[in-house]
């Protein structure tokens, strides 16, 4: 009884051709998902600087509500203040209303010496 052998050549692994696109398959993928990681750390941290900001703007416009409500305090248009380790310009502008006795108070915060606005806060004042 004879056992026929089959063709070792075929049946040994993979060719040349399938390990590189396997290659290829898994560098793509590696690439987007460190794509994907490294956007995932920046949002991080620009979610972090604008809540930061924002409390920095909301500070200031309960600042802005107490000297309003008394009489012959002045406020600075631009301060600067710390919050968190990290220097905040706060800035801010006043407008009429329709109504009598009210303001429109816009706040904008940005990081130190920066050139974008991290938080705005606008808000109505009376005084």
């Amino acid at each position: 009884m004879r056992i026929k052998r089959n063709n070792l050549k075929s049946q040994l692994g993979f060719t040349l051709i399938e390990v590189m696109i396997a290659l290829i398959i898994a560098s793509v993928s590696l690439i987007a998902l460190s794509t994907t990681l490294a956007q995932y750390v920046f949002n991080q941290g620009t979610i972090k600087e604008r809540v930061v900001a924002t409390w920095v703007a909301q500070n200031r416009l309960l600042e802005i509500q107490t000297v309003l409500g008394s009489s012959g305090s002045s406020l600075e248009k631009k301060q600067t203040e710390t919050m968190l380790g990290t220097d905040w310009e706060a800035e801010f502008d006043l407008q009429p209303t329709l109504m009598p006795g009210l303001r429109k108070v816009k706040i904008s915060v940005k990081l130190n010496n920066a050139k974008h606005v991290s938080a705005e806060v606008v808000s109505i004042v009376g005084g």
